[in-house]
């Protein structure tokens, strides 16, 4: 399998499993959501700002999949690069959730795993894409 390939096969894992579910998550249960990352309950306000980012996690699903059937990297060159900036911001926000709640927890652990990953993923795809390697 060449590494286009696999990375296709990521973007779609992220894209359904990641994104899709996460975005049903917020968008159908906003409490349940933030209860993966602190215990505080929330006012109804900031639990329907938290919809919204579901609403952003579904834009990005039907992005990324509306793309990958052309099979064609000069479209996919700048959703990935976006992405991938997506990815260094989400890194920044992730320290600053971490210095305003410094607790390690499974959902903490696992969002910080799959940002790096993903974020290293992109980076060797868009590298090996303006070397013409892939």
């Amino acid at each position: 399998m060449t590494y286009n390939k696999f990375m296709r096969y990521v973007l779609i894992f992220e894209a359904v499993a990641l994104n899709f579910g996460t975005g049903l998550l917020c968008l159908a249960a906003p409490a349940m959501f933030v209860a993966q990352f602190a215990t505080e309950t929330l006012p109804p306000v900031p639990l329907e700002l938290i919809r919204w980012y579901g609403v952003l996690l579904w834009v990005l699903t039907f992005f990324v999949l509306r793309i990958l059937p052309a099979n064609d990297n000069r479209l996919l060159a700048p959703a990935v690069e976006a992405l991938l900036f997506g990815d260094i911001i989400h890194l920044v926000a992730i320290y600053l959730y971490y210095q305003a709640r410094p607790e390690w927890n499974f959902s903490f652990i696992l969002m910080l795993f799959f940002t790096v990953t993903l974020a290293t993923l992109r980076s060797v795809w868009v590298y090996r894409y303006y070397r013409r390697a892939l």
